[in-house]
């Protein structure tokens, strides 16, 4: 791989561990916000639930910026919108306050530096390993969060949970950004291509049966990670006697495995395609969180840290396999963010549904149990999908001839 390949690759990951990282441990807030703002658990998760819904519907705008135009503007101005909304927000005297920042400016940069921008520049800059090398970038989320949510959980007991927040803002803004503005000013715009618009992109992706069962399979994959597990997984552990640090570590342990589920995902897409291991990554899934269901020891979450985490992320490239599979590269960027409004949908509905089923139900094991059942709904809309190419655009010629089918 040349130096400038490798300069991209670096500041993509970059953005992904210091944006992505920060998005992904919400749940180390969740217990101070409650103690400072005096509000319940179905308030948080609201917010919650709210900023998975706005970053999941900027993604596909955002990614279709990047196959356009390149990834210059995009991801550096999604790094300066995300720090300064986390510095903005961690300021606020009031809960709306900190509310409408968050779901704003900081959920909007979180969007522009995920999965949909950073597809894009990947099957633009590199015509083979695209699967690993995307799995690559992506697991700066993980690490990241594996990182920052232990720095997190130790900041808020040491310094509150303000002066944590405000030093990961401005740790976007002081080293992410320029960081980034240097690596990615290496990549070059995307090649001159014909391209359907974003309208015509949307009726051929929702035209093809195989799309629209795995914008449903996504769905599905957002109740079940983001949703339930991410949001939740802190006070959880909490709540089954770990200490605060401890419940932390066990979200920073899902996001190590996830490191490795993203990488070897990668490698599996790029020989076998998106389906198949989609079917096995949902049913192991449901395996973990059956075990989630009854765990009460730090050693019992840890078991179930080790096998989520290998298929949390991992439907990330495999999913962006699957379209590239029935679409081509070409608007990779627009098709992976409307998954991403599907997963974000999904995420949205798992953290609000969670968080209000812990205050009706007066816990988190029944809707824990639930979750089985649907992430294996999620496996049979994968076994029921088909990603052969010759079924896209067969009615619409044009569109087909664009997207690269």
């Amino acid at each position: 791989m040349r130096l400038s390949s490798l300069a991209i690759v670096a500041g993509a990951f970059l953005v992904v561990f210091g944006v992505g990282g920060v998005r992904l441990i919400f749940g180390v807030w969740v217990r101070p916000l409650e103690a400072e703002f005096q509000v319940d658990r179905t308030a948080l998760s609201l917010v919650g639930a709210i900023s998975l819904l706005l970053f999941g519907l900027a993604q596909p705008i955002l990614g279709r910026q990047v196959d356009l135009r390149g990834p210059r503007l995009i991801l550096p101005g999604s790094v300066l919108l995300a720090g300064l909304g986390t510095v903005l927000a961690a300021s606020m005297p009031s809960f709306v306050g900190f509310a409408l920042v968050f779901l704003t400016l900081t959920s909007i940069g979180f969007a522009g530096a995920a999965n949909a921008t950073i597809a894009a520049l990947v099957v633009q800059r590199f015509e083979k390993n695209a699967g690993l090398i995307f799995g690559i970038c992506s697991a700066g989320g993980p690490l990241g969060e594996l990182v920052l949510a232990w720095t997190g959980a130790a900041g808020v007991e040491a310094f509150g949970w303000r002066t944590t927040m405000l030093g990961f803002g401005a740790a976007m803004l002081v080293i992410v950004l320029p960081v980034t503005v240097v690596l990615l000013g290496r990549s070059q715009p995307p090649h001159k291509a014909p391209m359907p618009s974003f309208l015509d992109t949307c009726r051929l992706a929702f035209r093809s049966r195989g799309f629209v069962l795995l914008f449903m399979a996504y769905f599905i994959c957002g109740i079940t990670t983001l949703g339930l597990v991410h949001t939740h997984i802190v006070p959880y552990g909490e709540e089954r006697g770990l200490a605060p640090v401890a419940a932390a570590q066990v979200l920073g342990m899902i996001g190590l495995v996830n490191v490795v589920g993203l990488v070897l995902s990668g490698r599996i897409a790029d020989r076998w395609g998106g389906r198949r291991p989609l079917i096995v990554a949902f049913v192991v899934r449901a395996v973990a969180l059956l075990w989630l269901a009854t765990a009460t020891t730090q050693a019992q979450l840890a078991l179930f840290a080790l096998v989520f985490g290998l298929t949390d992320m991992a439907t990330i490239p495999l999913s962006a396999a699957a379209a590239s599979e029935m679409f081509g590269p070409r608007m990779l960027g627009a098709l992976v963010g409307l998954l991403v409004v599907a997963h974000q949908a999904g995420a949205a509905l798992g953290s609000f549904l969670a968080g209000l089923g812990y205050e009706r139900l007066g816990g988190y094991p029944p809707i824990i149990v639930a979750s089985v059942g649907v992430a294996l709904g999620g496996a049979l809309l994968c076994y029921a999908m088909n990603t052969s190419r010759a079924l896209v655009g067969r009615d619409e010629p044009g569109l087909a001839a664009a997207s690269g089918v």
